[in-house]
């Protein structure tokens, strides 16, 4: 249980990205921060992940509130509280459909690492590699459908309203997908452990048990940035032409946040 819950877990150490020299990998680190992820993504590399079982293990619905036990204590988690602890927005667009078409044109250009612009559904490969990375943030959080490989048009549209700033009300977006995570038990592997640990110290107050320390490899730092880059570069290089070199990284995608890449 606690593998799934976690496996999908994905932070930033924003101090760190935003001191590297890559300028396209600043300026997308810029844009979340920008647009009010960063007290969501925020990198914590201390977790209680007996805390986090045991919520799901006992959350419910009662009337928009989510509710739950944790070290025999009801633990109750409403949208005002999500909001608050994470300074989420609560202004702006909440679906993407309404994006203008020049918009959308221009960040397919921009996206792209040909001259083609970048058309969905299409490889992440596909993209330049700090959308690539954009792509790998928003599939863990926000969204996760299909193939962690392929971008969906869905996943593009938030992308682009990501890039280009416009205001998105991450508080209904984000306490949405919690929401779903509550009814629905298959959806828990979305990447909002780390969030629901930070919820319930700050709702319980007491002993919730051993702290566990997340492995490095989940947090997105200058460090680990810079070995994406030279691990996909390189593997460019070789013309990516493989069948087994495809088979494995297709086979590794469900295990990105255990390497960031």
């Amino acid at each position: 249980m606690a593998a799934s819950l976690f496996g999908n877990a994905l932070q930033v150490d924003f101090d760190s990205v935003l001191a590297m020299e890559h300028a396209g990998m600043v300026q997308m680190f810029k844009n979340l921060e920008e647009t009010g992820l960063k007290g969501f993504l925020t990198a914590s590399d201390l977790v209680y992940e007996s805390a986090v079982v045991e919520f799901f293990a006992n959350a419910k619905m009662l009337a928009g509130t989510i509710v739950s036990f944790v070290a025999n204590k009801k633990v109750a988690i409403t949208k005002e509280s999500f909001i608050e602890a994470f300074g989420l927005q609560i202004e702006g667009m909440f679906g993407f459909l309404g994006i203008q078409k020049e918009t959308v044109d221009e960040m397919r250009i921009k996206f792209s690492r040909t001259d083609a612009p970048f058309r969905t559904p299409s490889k992440k490969k596909q993209m330049k590699m700090e959308f690539r990375i954009l792509h790998d943030i928003v599939a863990k959080a926000p969204f996760k459908d299909g193939s962690f490989d392929m971008v969906t048009s869905e996943k593009f549209d938030l992308m682009v309203a990501i890039t280009v700033g416009l205001k998105v009300n991450w508080a209904q977006v984000l306490f949405q997908v919690l929401l779903n995570m509550v009814n629905t038990p298959k959806c828990q592997s979305h990447g909002f452990a780390i969030q629901i640990s930070v919820l319930v110290q700050n709702v319980v107050k007491e002993d919730l048990g051993e702290l566990v320390k997340l492995h490095l490899q989940k947090v997105w730092t200058s460090k680990s940035v810079q070995i994406y880059i030279k691990k996909k570069s390189d593997v460019k290089s070789t013309g990516e032409t493989s069948t087994q070199q495809e088979d494995t990284e297709r086979n590794n995608e469900g295990n990105e946040t255990q390497s960031p890449r």
